[in-house]
């Protein structure tokens, strides 16, 4: 069973690894979509964003990444995916992906399985993990060690 976990990974967090880890445990191939979002301002490109998801699941021998362009059905079907795997982290969440759920399944025929975070993980974002980037705190608590360098990096350049 092929299964789709697609997001923004802006950066990428424990909470998106832990995701991942447990997806592919259940999953013959798991891939893992980058998408861009519009509406988003990122604080690393595509590519980087790729780069760093592939570093964090270069241990997954059944991961996969992708760089994501159109819609979550057309990169489903493009993938050839039996599921689409969404993680939440609280009843909003729940709401929000049940909606998106009922058009991947009646617009694309796809699956959605949901799998819930760990408590001890459920506030941690991506959006979090900038904010404290932007204001110069540590994030090691919050994204795999594989991202450090990055956001190293990404601060160096920014002057942070």
């Amino acid at each position: 069973m092929r299964v789709l976990f697609a997001g923004s990974f802006d950066p990428i967090t424990i909470g998106h690894a832990d995701i991942i880890t447990r997806a592919a445990s259940f999953a013959d191939e798991l891939v893992v979509a980058v998408g861009v979002n519009p509406k988003k301002k990122y604080m690393f490109d595509q590519d980087k964003r790729v780069d760093m998801v592939n570093a964090v699941v270069a241990q997954l021998g059944n991961v996969r990444t992708v760089k994501m362009e159109g819609t979550l059905i057309d990169c489903a079907k493009s993938n050839d995916v039996s599921f689409i795997v969404k993680g939440v982290r609280s009843q909003s969440d729940v709401d929000t992906e049940l909606a998106q759920a009922a058009v991947n399944r009646d617009l694309g025929g796809v699956e959605t399985l949901f799998i819930p975070s760990l408590p001890e993980l459920s506030l941690v974002s991506s959006s979090m993990v900038r904010e404290l980037v932007h204001l110069g705190l540590s994030v090691s608590r919050y994204v795999p060690n594989e991202i450090e360098p990055f956001v190293a990096q990404n601060r160096a350049k920014k002057g942070h």
